[in-house]
């Protein structure tokens, strides 16, 4: 069924000219295979004759766990993330774009509550995105709710106030339909800023072609 609504899902991204959130997909359907393929051992497992040996029966138990946690994943809510940013290398006192695309791959609703570190040290925010508002470096998203297999995509206009190289690693908490809280954390990226020359200065941060 997992794999079913996976391969639906992946089909309308890139039919909605989203390809990277189609290889995101692409990365659940592969764990999904995983686990499928776990399941079928064990099913072996099970059916073989009493005379199995107790190392084999010992690892049932263990391997049974582990599937169901993997299965847990996909009934109850599931944030995933990707972070998009532009430019990755800039000078001090430029502005840039960083892209929060977020995407509930479980089979239940989630409520996203805020987005931890969405400003990072060594920038400040320009505008605050649509009716969310900024608390100290988090984003209070107020509870927004994401249905199972939805999107909501986030851009923050930031602009950079010390050189040096960041690490751009904002967290999302956010709640499944039981109540519990739940973190995402999707992979940093890293930035570079650079201190502009005497020359720099008397000229103003340049416009990038």
């Amino acid at each position: 069924m997992t794999e079913k609504v996976l391969d639906a899902s992946a089909a309308a991204y890139v039919k909605a000219g989203y390809p990277k959130k189609n290889e995101k997909v692409s990365k659940l359907q592969q764990k999904v295979i995983q686990y499928r393929a776990l399941a079928v051992s064990l099913m072996e497992i099970l059916h073989a004759p009493d005379a199995v040996s107790s190392t084999m029966a010992f690892a049932v138990p263990a391997a049974t766990q582990e599937t169901a946690n993997g299965v847990e994943e996909f009934r109850h809510a599931s944030i995933q993330a990707t972070l998009i940013m532009k430019p990755k290398e800039m000078n001090v006192g430029e502005e840039m774009r960083l892209d929060v695309e977020m995407v509930n791959a479980g089979g239940a609703p989630a409520q996203i509550i805020k987005i931890e570190r969405a400003v990072p040290e060594g920038f400040e925010l320009l505008s605050e995105p649509g009716s969310y508002r900024i608390e100290n470096d988090h984003l209070n998203m107020k509870g927004k709710r994401l249905d199972a297999l939805k999107t909501e995509d986030i851009t923050l206009r930031l602009k950079s106030s010390n050189h040096g190289h960041f690490s751009l690693n904002p967290r999302i908490m956010y709640l499944d339909e039981s109540g519990k809280y739940k973190t995402c954390e999707p992979e940093p990226i890293e930035v570079r800023v650079k201190e502009l020359g005497v020359g720099g200065w008397l000229k103003g941060p340049q416009k990038k072609r």
